[in-house]
């Protein structure tokens, strides 16, 4: 059977259980009665009161605008996402070279949520998978820089499982353990203040060596709220990845992490914040490069909404809102791969800023590195950046970053650039 015949009669499926639950009596009234051919009830024109109706009729839930929702029903226990970022940005000015620079990079991200108990499948819990594919350039050759200028850089091309994991819910889903291979920053170190930036500075970039995009490595986690405000939260990551197609890594690193998360509201108009503390701990091991030296390192992070907007709502946040965070880590010997002694960034991020654009975002933020590399051993970026929300599929945003003294030892560097997402 061809699809183009197979579609009306899935449409017919659809369409007819509604029908027949639409024309079904409700409760237990004119049970047992005969049916009869007595006309309904007209309401005049004039006296149609919409604020009459049933609260079930004026709260019909909204169809699902993503390009590919209607393939799948969430509700059947399989939630497929698929979203696409596309950017094309040039090194203007500065950094290793200019001559060639205008580069476009793309990446697919397609995750798939399956939800054993809708699924009526006797497994628990639920389990999660992410494909990722990127191709295009980015400029890590042009500009040099240790923060990249995109997050979506993965250095080489990748097609592959990103993610991979099974997670399980005990206490009434007060405590959440999650095994397989994951992506650090889904659940540490991570910002969602600083969300919409592009540079990888802001989320983690690849550059700091731990085990996040482009790539995660299996782990094992633990998280639970303490209580309605406190959220403990701790990982065991195979550290340094080398082997991109075994399971895990023969380098014996391991790496460890912990984080407190403490969401709060001011005492005066009630805005929202969120204050971490982290702390990494990374056992020793041996790559083709060299022996990994034992490190430690702490973090805080902070995230402050200075100011709501009138029509703010908690699914749709506006007003300015703050974030910083510090991350410094001590080595105890000397590493193959260049170290990054501490870091820092701060920046806001402003919704719904100009009338009528309620979901438009607009930011600004500043990210800092030491590094022993030589030259001046540090690296200073500045973003700035407007996201447009053309429609619930599409956002256009354009970008512009300079970086000083790129990984300290090149001329300081203009990049700018544009970057659409597509959820589809």
């Amino acid at each position: 059977m061809r699809l183009k015949d197979f579609v009306p009669i899935l449409i017919l499926l659809l369409v007819f259980p509604a029908y027949q639950a639409a024309g079904a009596e409700t409760g237990d009234e004119g049970a047992g009665e005969p049916q009869t051919n007595a006309k309904p009830e007209v309401i005049p024109p004039d006296q149609f009161k919409p604020d009459q109706l049933p609260i079930a009729d004026l709260h019909v839930a909204q169809p699902d605008d993503r390009l590919l929702s209607p393939w799948l029903n969430k509700d059947n226990g399989i939630t497929v996402t698929p979203i696409y970022y596309g950017e094309l940005f040039t090194n203007a000015h500065g950094g290793i070279a200019t001559n060639g620079s205008t580069q476009y990079e793309g990446l697919l991200d397609l995750s798939l949520d399956f939800d054993f108990e809708k699924m009526n499948l006797a497994i628990p819990g639920r389990a999660a998978l992410l494909f990722q594919n990127t191709h295009g350039r980015g400029l890590d050759q042009f500009v040099g820089a240790t923060q990249l200028i995109s997050s979506i850089d993965s250095y080489d091309n990748i097609t592959q499982i990103s993610e991979l994991w099974w997670q399980l819910d005990f206490f009434d889903e007060a405590l959440t353990f999650r095994i397989g291979r994951q992506d650090i920053s889904t659940e540490f170190i991570t910002m969602e203040t600083a969300g919409d930036f592009i540079n990888s500075a802001f989320g983690l970039s690849p550059s700091a060596g731990l085990p996040s995009f482009p790539a995660p490595s299996p782990a094992i986690i633990l998280m639970t709220d303490l209580s309605d405000s406190v959220t403990f939260k701790a990982g065991m990551w195979d550290a340094y990845r080398s082997n991109e197609r075994g399971i895990f890594s023969q380098n014996g690193s391991i790496l460890y992490i912990a984080e407190f998360e403490y969401r709060y509201t001011t005492a005066r108009n009630q805005l929202p914040g969120i204050l971490s503390f982290g702390v990494t701990y990374e056992t020793p091991g041996e790559v083709p490069a060299g022996a990994i030296p034992r490190s430690f390192g702490y973090y805080l992070q902070i995230e402050q909404m200075l100011y709501r907007e009138a029509d703010s709502t908690d699914d749709n946040p506006q007003g300015l809102s703050i974030f910083a965070q510090h991350y410094p880590t001590e080595t105890n010997g000397y590493s193959p791969f260049p170290e990054i002694p501490q870091d820092g960034l701060a920046g806001f991020a402003y919704t719904g800023l100009l009338r009528g654009r309620d979901e438009d975002v607009v930011g600004a933020g500043i990210g800092w590195v030491e590094l022993n590399q030589g030259g001046t051993d540090e690296e200073l970026m500045v973003e700035v950046f407007y996201k447009a929300q053309i429609n619930d599929n599409l956002s256009i945003q354009p970008d512009l970053q300079y970086i000083n003294t790129p990984s300290g030892l090149y001329p300081n560097a203009l990049a700018a650039g544009i970057r659409f997402q597509l959820d589809l």
